[in-house]
């Protein structure tokens, strides 16, 4: 079934208290075009409006508040359900306890401050889909961003180069 359903077939089908206004299926309907979706029952598309609708009203919310320094936008997660996506984050990694010291650094030089977005020193946001490895991306998002402080080029890693070669971590597992 196509994603341009009508409002009022939309409605019929949600049990939702939200009203569903044209600009917000308008957008919908561009969204789902752009993320490849195509619901197979009215029902599944009216509940997938509404969550979507849900997420887009608290970008929003986030994107108003004053003083609030992430800017939000919508990506492919954004139909989901809060349990369709806790589900896919929860993981349970092995136990990989190592007895470490930490290094405590001299931090009173330091600005209060840094935009390294604005000096150009992060690459764009990555997905690591359903892979528990979170581990490589921050390592390989530090390298690049170290890299940066030390040669004003960034440069953009593998993180699946970790994933594959790295043997003291778990790959899709978990890991350092």
């Amino acid at each position: 079934m196509r994603t341009t359903l009508t409002t009022a077939a939309v409605l019929a089908a949600s049990a939702s208290a939200l009203s569903v206004n044209s600009e917000f299926e308008q957008l919908f309907n561009d969204w789902a075009a752009k993320h490849g979706r195509d619901y197979s029952t009215l029902a599944e598309y009216g509940a997938r409006l509404q969550n979507w609708i849900e997420t887009h009203l608290e970008i929003e919310r986030i994107n108003s508040t004053p003083g609030e320094t992430v800017v939000l936008g919508h990506n492919k997660f954004s139909d989901w359900t809060h349990e369709e996506y806790k589900a896919m984050l929860t993981f349970e990694p092995k136990d990989m306890t190592r007895n470490q010291e930490p290094t405590i650094l001299d931090a009173s030089k330091n600005a209060d401050s840094i935009d390294w977005i604005e000096k150009g020193a992060v690459n764009e946001v990555q997905d690591q889909a359903t892979c528990g490895s979170c581990w490589a991306f921050s390592a390989i998002a530090s390298m690049e961003g170290q890299h940066f402080v030390q040669s004003g080029e960034l440069l953009k890693l593998s993180e699946q180069q970790c994933v594959d070669c790295d043997s003291e971590s778990f790959g899709c597992a978990g890991g350092w």
